[in-house]
């Protein structure tokens, strides 16, 4: 009996030490359980994030390319040619206009074209009458964006249309497209080959996709992504491509015309990824928790506090907190520990400036070449206008012109283009006038493309003013006021008084034509002249962004 009792007794302690040991790692394997479950959550939101960037950059450029075409129309929209009906004189400023684009211009109005670049000078322009929906979109007093447009025997194009008047008529002048264009945009957006890019009308039509693109062009997106896209502006949402694929998909849809930008990424692809990324942590979680149970064999209790501690220290990783420094009873595993923190922090730092740094350069690069495209059409086209008479009056009217223009672009790069304020508009404008202007007003925002032409309308009048107006005598006044109609409809008074009495103007004039294109195009707008002898009284009526509610 004794030698039996001698025989079992180690037998209890080795079992009771190898209980102990797995006690101490079951905590252990559990904690990283819930940390691989964290992690894996933590990555698909990661995922999620970048998905959500990847189609805001896809809405910028394309914006960029609307914004192209946009510009040209704004451009020969103030044509006096177009005004005057001189069709044969425009033709020749359109077509110089898109020489070396991937566009083409077209004018029609309810019942033909009149004028189709695309066609050999001479030939007459296919008899393609819009519909009578389209002619309704197409002349809503802005400059908007078509939906994909399908052609019989010719595959769809897309139209950047904004409304004209040509000898008092209304007109469409439009700047047509190919969707191959967009998908150039997505090509260069280097997403990796599996990811899927589409943008979508507001039909959820496919006008561009990154993959498979004349196979896709025109279908429908799934009923998933539809369902999705009907519930908000932007999201994520899992769904399977028009190829039957699963992925984990973010979708954006633009404010200002309506198309949805959608970035899809595989989930087996997301799964590996995830997956991946936790492998080394994995395979040391697990060498710590075998290191643990072969010490607790030796060393129960030690062994226990430094399990102990690292239960507690996995716990603050996962929730967020700092990891305090902790002694351990083997260098081993304090050195572990240490390194473990070091190379953690030193990685996700640099991840974190890299990537900043990237998107950054990209953004300032992409807005840069986008502002001085736009520019210079602008100044293109003010030259042509102010240096059209040559001589020295012109070239000061240009470089005034000019300066008003600079002024502007100013104040926006104060606010990193994201809009102006009213008030600092109309003061920056009219500065070299300050002590014969009174302004009142209260705080507007004003989009960019808005806040430029705004500029450009207060230093026409205040020009006038200067040689004709209120401003050519010292005891001439000028009030500037403006008053919020509704949440987006704005109306400024420019009123003068003091002045030489008012003679009603005999001809409209380049500026004159400059301010009702820019009320026309970019502030949605309408203006009301009175030439009443004791001073000029103009009001204009502008859409504005929508404020938000107090």
């Amino acid at each position: 009996m004794t030698t039996n009792s001698a025989t079992r007794a180690p037998s209890t302690v080795t079992r009771r030490l190898l209980f102990m040991a797995l006690t101490l790692a079951a905590p252990a394997i559990l904690l990283m359980a819930a940390l691989v479950a964290v992690q894996y959550t933590e990555g698909q939101r990661r995922f999620a994030a970048q998905l959500v960037t990847t189609t805001r950059a896809l809405s910028l450029a394309t914006d960029r390319q609307i914004g192209q075409g946009q510009s040209v129309l704004q451009g020969l929209a103030v044509s006096p040619a177009l005004s005057q009906g001189d069709l044969a004189t425009f033709e020749k400023q359109a077509r110089e206009a898109v020489d070396g684009r991937d566009g083409w211009i077209v004018l029609m109005d309810k019942d033909r074209q009149w004028i189709n670049t695309r066609m050999p000078p001479g030939a007459p322009p296919p008899n393609a009458p819009p519909s009578e929906q389209s002619w309704r979109e197409m002349t809503t007093g802005k400059s908007n964006v078509s939906n994909l447009i399908p052609r019989p025997n010719a595959g769809p194009i897309i139209g950047v249309n904004m409304p004209v008047l040509v000898d008092g008529q209304i007109f469409v002048l439009a700047y047509m497209q190919h969707p191959a264009v967009f998908h150039a945009l997505m090509t260069g957006q280097g997403l990796p080959e599996t990811w899927t890019a589409s943008i979508v009308d507001r039909n959820a039509a496919l006008l561009a996709r990154s993959r498979d693109q004349e196979k896709m062009l025109g279908r429908h997106a799934s009923l998933d992504m539809q369902r999705a896209m009907a519930l908000a502006q932007d999201g994520v949402v899992d769904t399977h491509t028009l190829d039957g694929v699963q992925t984990l998909s973010a979708f954006s849809r633009s404010p200002t015309y309506g198309w949805t930008f959608i970035v899809g990424v595989p989930h087996d692809e997301l799964n590996r990824t995830i997956l991946g990324s936790l492998g080394p942590a994995l395979l040391g979680s697990a060498l710590m928790i075998a290191l643990g149970v072969m010490a607790a064999l030796a060393f129960a209790r030690p062994i226990s506090r430094d399990v102990r501690g690292l239960v507690a220290e996995a716990e603050a990783l996962a929730a967020g907190a700092p990891l305090a420094p902790a002694p351990s009873a083997l260098q081993e595993i304090a050195e572990v520990r240490g390194s473990l923190r070091a190379a953690a922090e030193i990685l996700r730092h640099r991840e974190e400036e890299a990537r900043t740094a990237a998107e950054r350069q990209q953004l300032m690069i992409n807005e840069l070449n986008h502002r001085v495209k736009n520019t210079l059409v602008v100044v293109q086209s003010l030259a042509r206008h102010s240096l059209k008479g040559g001589g020295e009056l012109g070239l000061a009217q240009f470089n005034e012109r000019l300066l008003a223009l600079a002024g502007a672009h100013d104040l926006l790069t104060r606010r990193s283009w994201e809009g102006a304020d009213l008030g600092e508009l109309v003061a920056e404008a009219l500065q070299p006038y300050a002590t014969q202007v009174s302004i009142e007003g209260p705080a507007t925002p004003l989009a960019p493309n808005a806040a430029v032409a705004l500029a450009m309308i207060l230093h026409e009048l205040a020009t006038n003013a200067s040689k004709y107006g209120a401003l050519s005598t010292e005891a001439g006044r000028i009030q500037v006021s403006w008053t919020m109609e509704s949440r987006t409809r704005l109306r400024l008074m420019w009123r003068e008084r003091g002045g030489p009495p008012v003679k009603p103007p005999s001809r409209r004039g380049f500026g004159s034509r400059l301010i009702t294109s820019s009320l026309r195009g970019d502030l949605s707008g309408a203006s009301e002249f009175d030439y009443a002898p004791e001073g000029l009284t103009c009001v204009f009526r502008l859409q504005t962004p929508p404020r938000a509610a107090s």
